[in-house]
């Protein structure tokens, strides 16, 4: 379950110098680490947005091709099945080749997935497009994240989870807002964006060949599931952080495959700006949850934010009951800073008992967790709409989530009880 390997002190801890090898770049090429972390962050944030861009476009596709709202899901989970394959296969990946490979793989396969959807003749090359955009996600979020924390000090842990969570969350809703606008106004609204984006991935890889090595020694690349990065020390209170971000993600993913059905089907607002603005608000209110919150120690931040959780929940199936779009929207932020406290809160936990010889294994399986959620509950609730419908099928999820966030609080609690007190380093 563990590589006995251990990384230098130099590199655990992000200082100069560390990671240096043959194959990293010369000095009068790499950037200093202060700015090459944030030239990560920049990566990072650009491979997310890609992720997204699709979202407010499926109302699009649907009258093209005249597909249902269980497809939509479905090709939704695709993106989430590839982001899977990449982190249980390739989860240490970085951990044994180095961060900039990786990195450069996750710009590439974006690249292909986007080049896929402006080409894209027919429905199937959705699903193509998704898988490919779904490795590139799979490979960029456990990778950059261990590469910012291993660009700071170790006293900066938290601020380079602060970074990653912002990145990951601000990429993920600047996607459908520029799509919605790109739809809504400019010509060509499935293709013109996707062009632009591309333009962008290139910008992206330039800023990474300026970004140095941070693993040394390296070795070579081995493809294959070795089992999860759970770590032994803390192990409940990294299921119980695991399960948060499931259920984070899980409301994420109704919102970015399913928000433009329910504006248009309950609430009816048929506007592509609006949807991804829609989208847009629930990621912004995520992103500066996580700014304001980062200062804070990780487990009364995750706690507070499952609190949060239950009464967005209860907004949004009001919305639903209600038709109301006002509701909806309030539902939609506080359905955001729910999401952004449990996010920052939960991956700086896991980033916390990460060993640092695997921590991109560890926040790989993270991310794992995570992404589950974007898959089995967000398909369950797209086909379920067919049959009982729209609102029914929310009332379900909603009560599945309300448990699961019982249950992680309690194992956070649990996990606090007797524990190192949970300070700003984590």
């Amino acid at each position: 379950m563990t590589d006995p390997r251990p990384l230098p002190t130099a590199e655990r801890q992000g200082l100069p110098g560390a990671g240096a090898s043959d194959a990293a770049p010369q000095p009068g090429r790499a950037a200093r680490r202060p700015v090459a972390f944030w030239l990560v962050a920049l990566v990072f944030a650009t491979t997310m947005l890609g992720t997204t861009l699709p979202t407010p476009l499926y109302v699009i596709y649907q009258g093209q091709w005249h597909f249902s709202s269980g497809i939509v899901t479905v090709i939704f989970a695709t993106y989430a099945a590839g982001v899977l394959v990449a982190l249980l296969l390739a989860g240490r990946s970085s951990d044994q080749v180095g961060r900039r490979r990786v990195l450069a793989t996750a710009l590439g396969s974006s690249a292909l997935s986007t080049v896929v959807f402006i080409l894209a003749p027919s429905l199937g090359w959705l699903f193509l497009g998704r898988v490919l955009s779904g490795l590139s996600a799979g490979l960029v979020t456990g990778t950059a994240t261990a590469a910012l924390t291993e660009l700071v000090t170790a006293s900066s842990s938290r601020r380079a989870s602060r970074v990653a969570t912002a990145a990951n969350m601000g990429g993920l809703g600047l996607g459908p807002l520029v799509a919605g606008l790109f739809a809504q106004y400019g010509p060509d609204p499935t293709v013109l964006v996707f062009e632009v984006y591309l333009v962008l991935l290139a910008l992206a890889g330039v800023a990474l060949a300026l970004v140095p090595e941070t693993v040394s020694p390296r070795t070579a690349l081995t493809l294959r599931f070795t089992g999860l990065g759970i770590p032994v020390r803390g192990r409940a209170e990294f299921m119980a952080a695991g399960v948060a971000g499931f259920a984070a993600f899980t409301l994420l993913g109704l919102f970015t495959s399913l928000a433009p059905t329910f504006l248009g089907g309950i609430l009816h607002e048929h506007s592509h700006a609006v949807s991804g603005a829609v989208v847009f608000l629930i990621f912004g209110a995520a992103t500066v949850t996580q700014v304001v919150l980062a200062r804070f120690p990780s487990r009364p931040v995750v706690l507070s934010g499952l609190g949060v959780f239950l009464a967005a929940l209860a907004l949004i199936v009001g919305a639903l009951s209600q038709a109301s779009l006002r509701m909806f929207l309030v539902g939609t932020v506080v359905g955001g800073v729910a999401v952004g406290a449990v996010f920052i809160g939960s991956l700086s936990t896991a980033n916390r008992l990460a060993p640092a010889e695997i921590r991109g294994r560890v926040v790989s399986t993270y991310f794992v967790f995570a992404y589950v959620g974007l898959t089995i509950p967000v398909i369950a609730v797209g086909i379920a709409s067919e049959h009982v419908g729209d609102f029914r099928a929310v009332l379900v999820c909603s009560i599945v989530l309300a448990v699961l966030c019982a249950f992680s609080a309690v194992g956070i609690r649990r996990a606090a009880v007797g524990a190192v007190p949970d300070d700003h380093r984590s």
